[in-house]
């Protein structure tokens, strides 16, 4: 197989505060907990994504982005939380 035709591993990240969309373990994306809006984190549980939805929204970045740079979509996994 030739380099040219190598495409781009797209994988994403997730933990319960947030995710992340990686190609080629480069960050292209991430996103936090809020309900409405994901570059702010929720101060409260009413406002919090819940683990499973986070799980969902990485799953479709990432397969989004595959879509866009024409990679190859690797999976998501739960990434353990910083101490």
């Amino acid at each position: 197989m030739s380099l040219s035709r190598i495409r781009p591993e797209v994988r994403g990240e997730y933990t319960r505060t947030g995710y992340s969309v990686l190609v080629n373990e480069d960050l292209v994306y991430s996103a936090l907990d809020h309900r409405l809006d994901s570059q702010q984190p929720a101060l409260c549980k009413q406002d919090r994504l819940s683990v499973p939805e986070l799980r969902r929204f990485c799953e479709r970045t990432a397969l989004e982005i595959a879509g866009e740079c024409g990679g190859r979509f690797s999976g998501v996994c739960r990434m353990k939380e910083a101490a």
